[in-house]
């Protein structure tokens, strides 16, 4: 048996990438009974996504919802609870793994105290947003270092602890700062419950239509966005640009270079599912700004939106970003610069390529294959367990 826990994330937080990991994990170990513990609303959400309902062999349990706005030292007593317990039913049931799919430093540190006390479990930890943390110099004052996440993930990682990183090039990332951490981490592409594939015709109406998907924020490069937007509609083109903003408006401070160049079908709220797939999939081309920095150890889910809806994207070349374009071929067009991805919008307006726009799209559909969960458990049971036997040369 398997056990899964979920101590950060409540309600749609995570849900789709949470069922994700757990259809990976089913299909790694499908001899084993999988039960997944979580907040109430959190632990319906993933137990009703596709990916789980296609697969049988899971059971769910509810757990208090996870703490927000209370004190680190809170914070700790609760996960040290949550993980004593989790660690007493794993002996008791005879578990061969535990697996926690999102961490916080309080959970990492109660994990590492009392994994000492348990011989018997293996534990794998799923690392989301929480690493670009560790890049940040910790306080001067020791007492709020107690709990910090960069602390217990960096040092004192014992052999039966992996942690499960989405994208080979935050792995070689992580490896290249911190060589402790070999042998301790274990590259998956995110987990996706990709559309299926629908004929679609680009450029209708002598129109190239250009989307940013997922909420406006500064960090992804939305203000990019939006200049390109003024700036190429302003052009003259052969054929004219459409750009649309398929998310809210999450930094407000945004709102004010909003104009009547893009399209914002929802600026105040997340779209409904079915409307975010139909709006995405009208565009041409995803466009994704995301600093390199952005990146680094944060991977982006709106590339495997692109992915899904078999769109091209136009983006900033970074390690993550360019990865995806090495494994799967022409998917688009990596550009080094906004000078270039104006560039690149410019003479798509002025000679739309619609032979490439296909053999894009079939190179999409083909290398999307390759991050299917069925061959990502594959790749989860090779690498853990050569993580196994690299750790127990340590």
């Amino acid at each position: 048996m398997i056990l899964a826990c979920e101590p950060v994330c409540r309600g749609f937080e995570h849900a789709a990438v949470n069922a994700g990991m757990l259809a990976v994990i089913k299909d790694a170990f499908p001899g084993d009974e999988l039960l997944f513990m979580a907040e109430e609303r959190h632990l319906d959400l993933v137990a009703h996504d596709p990916l789980i309902l296609a697969r049988g062999g899971f059971a769910f349990k509810a757990l208090p919802a996870p703490l927000r706005k209370t004190s680190s030292a809170e914070l700790f007593d609760r996960a040290l609870s949550t993980v004593r317990s989790l660690f007493a039913s794993a002996k008791r049931m005879d578990v061969s793994l535990v697996v926690f799919t999102c961490i916080d430093g309080e959970t990492l540190h109660a994990v590492k105290l009392l994994l000492k006390d348990s011989p018997d479990i293996r534990c794998v930890v799923v690392v989301h947003g929480i690493l670009s943390s560790v890049l940040k110099r910790p306080s001067l004052l020791p007492w709020k270092n107690r709990h910090l996440f960069r602390n217990w993930f960096l040092h004192d990682n014992p052999e039966r602890l992996s942690y499960i990183v989405f994208g080979e090039s935050i792995e070689r990332e992580l490896v290249a700062r911190f060589p402790s951490l070999r042998g301790h981490l274990v590259s998956l592409d995110l987990p996706y419950h990709y559309a299926a594939p629908e004929e679609y015709v680009p450029f209708r109406d002598r129109t190239v239509s250009f989307g940013s998907l997922g909420v406006l924020r500064k960090v992804k490069g939305s203000q990019l966005f939006l200049k390109l937007a003024g700036e190429v509609m302003a052009a003259t083109t052969a054929y004219r640009p459409r750009f649309v903003c398929i998310g809210p408006v999450v930094d407000k401070k945004l709102r004010k270079l909003l104009s009547g160049a893009v399209s914002i079908p929802s600026p105040d709220a997340p779209l409904p599912v079915e409307e975010y797939a139909a709006h995405a999939g009208k565009i041409d081309y995803a466009v994704l700004l995301h600093g390199a920095g952005t990146t680094l150890l944060q991977g982006s889910g709106v590339l495997f939106d692109a992915f899904s809806y078999l769109k091209p994207v136009i983006a900033t070349r970074s390690p993550f970003f360019s990865s995806y374009f090495e494994k799967m071929g022409n998917i688009g067009y990596l550009c080094d610069s906004y000078a270039d991805i104006k560039r690149v919008m410019l003479r798509l307006l002025n000679d739309p390529p619609v032979d490439e726009y296909l053999m894009q799209r079939k190179a999409l559909l083909a290398g999307r294959e390759k991050l299917q969960v069925p061959v990502l458990a594959e790749t989860l049971l090779q690498k853990l367990r050569t993580g196994t036997d690299s750790n127990a040369g340590e």
